[in-house]
């Protein structure tokens, strides 16, 4: 009788574990997605930020030429 309750409880902890172990790759897998979210959206602004530069460079060249 002691044998079959310990084998049961053995089983039920597996399951625990194992229930425990999807939670966890599901909960990884939900965080690297928002980190490639994040980076691809890093990569947008920086990419608007270069144009903004430009054209912030090009507009002084303007003044600059109209002031000479």
């Amino acid at each position: 009788m002691i044998k079959l309750i310990s084998n049961n409880s053995e089983a039920v902890m597996r399951k625990k574990l194992k229930k425990n172990e999807k939670k966890k790759t599901k909960i990884l897998r939900s965080i690297d997605k928002l980190k490639n979210k994040i980076t691809a959206k890093e990569k947008k602004l920086s990419s608007l930020n270069i144009k903004i530069a430009g054209l912030e460079k090009k507009g002084c060249r303007k003044k600059s030429k109209k002031n000479c």
